[in-house]
């Protein structure tokens, strides 16, 4: 609760060590992409651009092009209706030529506004869905079969959040699932979005962590969003493992 994102080094962890320990702090989610899941271990998720064989997934594969998109910002399974409370990330192969995780502040970035702006969108709802994610992807939207997912309508979220532990306020953002602000004309919504993104994303906000083998990351997804830094995925194997908490209600409008 006190620093948001908790980096744990030189952890050699077996996919069983990480989700026994995930488990200490709640029910573990099974993610909507069926590809991306562990064949052993269904509450392990696959980000990666390995398939589980060992071969660098071809980028022409609907697998390659969803994983691609991590690297915009996002936060966790928000395009649940209880979203995800926190994650733990293993890195099992990693590379610093890019492949760097971003992580926003969202109390800070909120607490920055202006009193006229944290007026006008306190109260405002956004609508997340799992469907836009898909739209992002120039390659995937195009196809036909962009893959398997488990099904699940939009869902309405706060855009800004009152912390359930903490109680502080804060930014509930998630640009890769956000659609549109509730009761908005779709442009002025959409721009309105854009400009709290921008905002929120500036160096002040974000902590950049560089990996190495075998670091163990784990974030509070109810006050933080993140990113991965682009690399060249067509050649260059990364391999991280997720297991992500389930969430304990609904956020807490403002």
């Amino acid at each position: 609760m006190e620093h948001l994102v908790l980096v744990f080094p030189d952890q050699a962890i077996t996919d069983e060590q990480h989700i026994a320990f995930g488990k200490n702090f709640g029910e573990l989610e099974i993610h909507v992409s069926v590809a991306h899941r562990s064949s052993r271990n269904v509450e392990i998720y696959r980000v990666s651009n390995v398939d589980e064989a060992g071969n660098i997934i071809p980028p022409k594969d609907t697998a390659w092009q969803y994983i691609n998109l991590s690297w915009l910002w996002h936060t966790d399974s928000s395009f649940r209706a209880v979203p995800s409370k926190g994650s733990i990330l293993h890195g099992l192969e990693v590379t610093n030529a890019g492949g760097n995780t971003l992580f926003a502040n969202m109390y800070a970035a909120y607490d920055d506004l202006g009193d006229a702006m944290k007026k006008r969108i306190e109260g405002m709802w956004v609508i997340h869905d799992h469907d836009h994610i898909l739209s992002l992807s120039s390659e995937l939207s195009k196809k036909e079969d962009k893959g398997k997912y488990d099904a699940l309508p939009p869902v309405r979220h706060p855009l800004v959040q009152v912390h359930p532990v903490t109680r502080r306020r804060c930014l509930l953002l998630s640009p890769h699932t956000m659609v549109n602000v509730e009761g908005m004309v779709p442009a002025e919504g959409r721009a309105l979005l854009d400009s709290l993104i921008e905002h929120a994303i500036g160096d002040k906000y974000v902590y950049r962590h560089a990996w190495a083998k075998d670091d163990v990351i784990m974030w509070d997804n109810r006050c933080t969003m993140h990113s991965v830094e682009p690399f060249d995925n067509a050649h260059v194997r990364r391999v991280m493992h997720r297991v992500t908490l389930v969430g304990e209600a609904r956020p807490l409008p403002a």
